[in-house]
């Protein structure tokens, strides 16, 4: 009987320190997989990135300027404003199948991106 609970005690560390291995490897990398100390992911969130901005752009553009966008392709039904999601200018719609999407559109022009995966 001591055998068998010293064996499983020691299997149980091992599993757990396994664990833990691939959980400190997760937890290093950020929500679109890039290490977090890239120079990419630094720029990401240091508040002055903004990946759609160009010169000449002022403000955001209207949401029914959005809608209509998005309408144009063939987007009808929304879920409430356009917002800034992980840096990118989403809105919650539903695509031709009925189900929940995030699409992205450029919060300048109100181009529309693509479907975005979160």
């Amino acid at each position: 009987m001591l055998l068998k609970n010293t064996l499983m005690a020691a299997i149980a560390a091992s599993v757990i320190g396994l664990t833990g291995v691939s959980g400190a490897i997760a937890a290093d990398r950020d929500h679109d997989g890039r290490p977090d100390r890239s120079w990419a992911e630094h720029h990401d969130h240091d508040g002055f990135h903004d990946r759609y901005w160009r010169p000449g752009f002022r403000n955001y553009i209207a949401r029914d300027r959005v809608f209509l966008e998005l309408r144009n392709h063939h987007y009808t039904r929304f879920v409430g404003n356009p917002y800034f999601y992980h840096g990118r200018y989403v809105v919650r719609s539903y695509n031709r199948f009925g189900r929940v999407v995030f699409v992205e559109v450029n919060p300048y022009t109100g181009g529309f991106v693509g479907e975005v995966r979160l």
